[in-house]
């Protein structure tokens, strides 16, 4: 691979201003901490990342052209935007070419929503975050909606439960940043209705949903009892503390806006009328976690963490051992995660190293897995959905019991 290629003048003066936008996102878009933006648009993983930012640039002028249709039907896919004729209602549904022939043999197909960031189109994250790959190879159901609140998620599977071959025994969700929080919204609403998560870009707990209303007492124990196994997946330089787990800092004021005086934007999109966004509040979507003031930040993020072990029935981890990865500089894994976990590795794809454990519940399930990206910031992981998929599959919800099962799913072509 030419090193840099990507991200270097291509003679297209709109995708190169496009390109140079994202550029300019990348050197913004972390904690300050000692990410390399420059490195990370030059090394392997970021020319992955770019080729994929590019080839989302390719269609999203057209969402619903020809030429993005080709690019599906070419890999077996289908891929239809229905309800388009409002912005905020639309949505996109992917799947497999063979769906109608294999269902009328009784075939039923997975099912995974896949949430955007704050405030940008399905369009933008389409082909970023990865899901389009893992639809064609895995052949599995996708849909990406623009409002992504839960009660419209609770719309549209019901819908797709009547109309599609659903395998309603496998209902996934994931997503990146707002997205993130927006499936942890309907996992506190909707959890007998969901296999498993992924959650990108994200704390490890947080009390509220997206429009700062807290959780309920009974939400969070019908959380733990329905039992929805639950994965993260951020960035070693995300913006705001989510690595290590066992610190905590405010999030970084990025001291200004990125370049998007290229960027492409739907002319339909109107944020005062976007349904996921607190229109005039603090944040666009909702308050950021902090510790009282007194409290010990290194301990009350342990407590935030703990939290989570016990919504998935795992053992708390320790508080003094989390604190104590703190100054142990010859054990990167524990250093950059900031936690222990039952099984621990660390992979490398495209060169960058992704540092993994996995904690199992009480009843011997991978209930709880998390990675952090080398070098990377707030942004989509490249191995997002592969990664995702890898963990999501192992687990069917039985539909007699409502009880979890181990239960790989196998593809068929």
């Amino acid at each position: 691979m030419n090193r840099g290629n990507i991200w270097t003048q291509s003679g297209d003066s709109i995708l190169d201003g496009k390109m140079a936008d994202i550029a300019d996102y990348l050197r913004i878009a972390h904690n300050g901490r000692g990410a390399d933006p420059e490195s990370f648009m030059k090394s392997d993983y970021g020319q992955k990342y770019g080729e994929l930012i590019k080839l989302g640039f390719t269609y999203e002028e057209d969402p619903t052209g020809v030429a993005v249709n080709d690019f599906y039907s070419d890999l077996g896919l289908n891929r239809q935007m229905l309800e388009n004729e409002d912005y905020y209602k639309r949505w996109l549904l992917i799947t497999p070419k063979e769906m109608e022939s294999e269902a009328a043999q009784g075939k039923k197909y997975p099912l995974v929503f896949v949430h955007h960031g704050g405030s940008v189109s399905i369009s933008t994250d389409e082909f970023q975050c990865g899901w389009w790959k893992v639809a064609a190879d895995e052949r599995i159901i996708v849909v990406m909606l623009q409002n992504t609140n839960w009660e419209n998620v609770r719309r549209v599977l019901d819908r797709l439960e009547e109309l599609y071959p659903i395998d309603t025994e496998r209902i996934y969700m994931t997503g990146e940043s707002q997205g993130g929080y927006e499936v942890t919204s309907a996992l506190f609403r909707m959890p007998e209705r969901i296999t498993s998560v992924v959650t990108c870009g994200n704390d490890i707990w947080r009390d509220w949903d997206n429009f700062n209303v807290r959780f309920t007492n009974d939400e969070k124990k019908n959380v733990k009892d329905t039992f929805v196994p639950f994965m993260q997946i951020v960035g070693q330089y995300e913006a705001s503390s989510f690595a290590p787990v066992n610190d905590w800092y405010p999030r970084k004021d990025w001291g200004r806006h990125a370049d998007s005086s290229h960027t492409y934007v739907d002319p339909r999109r109107d944020d005062a009328r976007d349904p996921t966004r607190i229109v005039g509040g603090k944040r666009p979507f909702s308050n950021l976690p902090e510790p009282p003031e007194g409290r010990n930040k290194h301990e009350w993020m342990i407590e935030r963490l703990n939290a989570r072990m016990n919504s998935l029935g795992c053992l708390p981890r320790d508080v003094d051992t989390c604190i104590s990865y703190l100054e142990n500089k010859d054990d990167d894994l524990h250093k950059v995660i900031g936690f222990y976990g039952d099984h621990e590795r660390t992979l490398e794809f495209f060169g960058y190293k992704h540092w993994c454990l996995d904690i199992e519940n009480k009843d011997g399930f991978d209930a709880f897995r998390y990675v952090v990206v080398e070098n990377s910031g707030h942004h989509w992981p490249v191995m997002a959905a592969q990664l995702g998929w890898d963990f999501m599959k192992q687990f069917r919800r039985d539909g007699h019991t409502g009880k979890i099962i181990a239960d790989d799913y196998e593809p068929k072509h």
